[in-house]
């Protein structure tokens, strides 16, 4: 993927028709007037989908991990996989991990002991999944920590964070109605039925803290053990 400077991104979206140069002089992306963006690489053209939204990035990753092909780690003494499992140099999965769905795991990770992960997973390199802890279609950054009986569900998590024990991102509504989320100020209607949190790096949960759904935290925050983040604002 290219990533566009917010200038660019911004001029693309906004303009009928136009094109993105690298600083080498290189056409990165085209638009046509009517149509929609495309990258330009070895002189041929591929779709480029737009995400707008954090939340667009938990679709967009179900859409590119469907299908995806994992490693024998079924056959492996204690360890459950139903779905794809990949991981990168120097990963250790303990006993006890069950995956249901697909999941990518970086270099330099710790799986388990008895961690459930299930849906689409994105685990960057240097991180822990340790023992209770469940995963339910997330995005997670490097060097994060989740290593105690924690839960995370249809969550995009930065690099650098840690998750006390007991830490609970909660993602469904008593409700039933769709969630929403703060994004530019103001709230947005997601369209979807689950919605975690996104966290920021450097983020800092202490034990038992209750994040609640749809809830943004910016990078560096930290809270206090058993506290529960509401954002400090209605999002009904």
């Amino acid at each position: 993927m290219h990533h566009f400077s917010p200038q660019a991104a911004a001029r693309l979206a906004a303009c009928g028709a136009g094109e993105a140069w690298s600083g080498e002089g290189r056409l990165l992306a085209r638009k046509r007037q009517g149509s929609g963006l495309k990258r330009v690489f070895t002189r041929q053209e591929a779709p480029v989908e737009r995400l707008v939204y954090p939340w667009d990035l938990l679709a967009w990753q179900e859409r590119v991990m469907e299908g995806m092909e994992g490693g024998s780690f079924s056959a492996q003494d204690g360890i459950h996989v139903t779905g794809a499992l990949r991981v990168g140099k120097g990963t250790v999965v303990m006993p006890g991990v069950v995956v249901e769905g697909a999941v990518w795991v970086g270099d330099g990770c710790r799986i388990g002991p008895n961690c459930h992960l299930r849906g689409c997973v994105s685990i960057g390199n240097g991180c822990v999944a340790g023992q209770g802890v469940e995963l339910k279609n997330c995005i997670i950054g490097d060097n994060t920590f989740i290593p105690h009986l924690s839960y995370a569900g249809d969550s995009i998590i930065g690099a650098d964070v840690n998750f006390g024990a007991g830490t609970v991102c909660s993602n469904f509504r008593h409700d039933g109605r769709k969630h929403r989320m703060m994004a530019g100020g103001r709230l947005e209607d997601t369209g979807r039925d689950k919605l975690g949190a996104v966290i920021g790096d450097h983020v800092r949960l202490g034990a038992n803290t209750v994040v609640l759904p749809g809830r943004v935290i910016p990078p560096g925050t930290w809270t206090m053990p058993g506290e529960v983040f509401t954002g400090g604002m209605n999002q009904d």
